[in-house]
């Protein structure tokens, strides 16, 4: 019998409990069951929109700029937000997109100032 090696990718950091979530005029503040406190403006949250109408305009740089713009020309307000089972959170906004459903571990990517796709790309479908 011969034996393959594999290479085990490396568990990603645990993601910590959110354990309180406060609405600002601008930017929501984030408080982790560790400890950690962060900031995400709801900009930077609606261009995170994963959203099969949102997320495909990331793709290359023209359309993510155009979908960047739309956005800051959207007057500041502060999103209604409800519970998506127990692996996420919806933003409800008096205009612009409100169709993306955010994920706990995407929601704290982009509390850590990372990107939220990975570097990759929107690809419709779960094929």
């Amino acid at each position: 019998m011969v034996w393959k090696s594999y290479e085990v990718p490396l568990m990603a950091d645990e993601l910590p409990k959110m354990t309180k979530l406060e609405r600002g005029t601008t930017e929501m503040s984030l408080t982790y069951a560790n400890g950690d406190q962060h900031t995400v403006s709801y900009d930077d949250l609606r261009h995170a929109c994963p959203c099969a109408k949102c997320a495909p305009m990331r793709n290359n740089d023209d359309t993510n700029r155009t979908l960047r713009r739309q956005i800051e020309s959207l007057p500041a307000e502060k999103p209604q937000v409800r519970t998506v089972g127990n692996y996420a959170l919806g933003f409800e906004w008096k205009q612009g997109c409100s169709s993306g459903i955010f994920r706990f571990e995407r929601i704290y990517d982009l509390a850590m100032k990372r990107d939220p796709d990975g570097g990759r790309q929107y690809v419709h479908g779960a094929w």
